[in-house]
């Protein structure tokens, strides 16, 4: 009886410490895609689709959206598990407000090719190429580029920034600071002891998946690249995702300007969704003020 209780101890324990966490990393990891169902034209937009290449092969997918000419470009980057149409209603408010907007899916995401989420540490060389891609065929088009990304967006777009000083000013919304925090972060509800070993075989397991320890994805550690490039940072006091401290982790290691907006009662990137038009006029107001008209 004795031996047969510590078989099932240990059965339990194996399938505690390997199989669940590695099962956590694979959902992770390799993520269902959410295809895209709609285009610009619904909302009255005019656009063209656009595919282009990164520096590592993968071939990215996407909409260029035809603003005023002549006006800033904003590049937007969603989140993990989503494709560009996620933020269509950020696309069209700042196309209706006269900016140019390139949306496209992240490796993996969408219609984009990749099999692999890295929450941000690939996904910076789909934003370098979106932005190199942009000047090179849209030029005449658009003065002056600007950034708005939301979550893992926000993580790609830190990472990139000092290999894209064409970008002047940035949006985030709902950002991490520290990957291997943000694992910690998802069990804290947990007891300490089994909290640690979950989270550590879960953390072994994704640097195994993805060939990249989450030491390395770091926003936080890459936040002095963007120099003294304005930025403004929204985030939900309500983010069990990603909670609120690690949104104001990551803003003191931005050099400024800066502004952080603490959003009352809003969950992950759902800012916009409280603040509505106040929200719009924020975003707005903040690429004019730093790209011009």
């Amino acid at each position: 009886m004795l031996i047969a209780s510590l078989k099932l101890l240990l059965a339990g324990l194996i399938i505690f410490c390997i199989f669940l966490p590695c099962y956590y990393s694979l959902g992770n990891v390799y993520r269902p895609r959410r295809p895209v169902l709609s285009t610009p034209q619904d909302d009255g937009l005019q656009y063209d689709p656009v595919s282009l290449s990164t520096s590592d092969g993968e071939f990215i997918r996407g909409w260029f959206l035809f603003g005023s000419k002549g006006s800033p470009l904003i590049v937007v980057c969603h989140g993990v598990g989503t494709n560009r149409e996620d933020l269509r209603g950020v696309s069209r408010f700042l196309c209706r407000a006269g900016f140019n907007v390139l949306a496209f899916d992240f490796r993996a995401h969408g219609e984009s090719t990749g099999s692999k989420t890295t929450f941000g540490f690939r996904e910076a060389l789909d934003v370098q190429a979106a932005v190199q891609y942009a000047v090179a065929h849209y030029q005449q088009q658009f003065e002056g580029v600007g950034v708005y990304a939301i979550s893992m967006g926000s993580a790609a777009a830190i990472l990139a920034a000092r290999h894209m000083p064409q970008v002047k000013a940035f949006v985030f919304d709902s950002p991490f600071a520290r990957l291997e925090d943000l694992v910690d972060q998802q069990f804290s509800h947990w007891p300490r002891l089994p909290r640690r070993l979950f989270a550590s075989m879960a953390r072994f397991s994704g640097s195994i998946l993805t060939g990249i320890q989450a030491t390395e994805i770091a926003p936080e550690a890459y936040a002095p690249d963007l120099g003294t490039r304005p930025v403004l940072v929204f985030h939900g006091d309500q983010d069990t995702l990603i909670p609120i401290a690690q949104g104001r982790q990551l803003f003191e290691r931005i050099p400024g300007p800066k502004e952080f907006v603490e959003t009352r009662g809003a969950a992950h990137v759902q800012s916009y969704a409280v603040m509505g038009r106040a929200y719009e006029e924020k975003v707005v107001s903040f690429f004019r003020t730093h790209l011009g008209p």
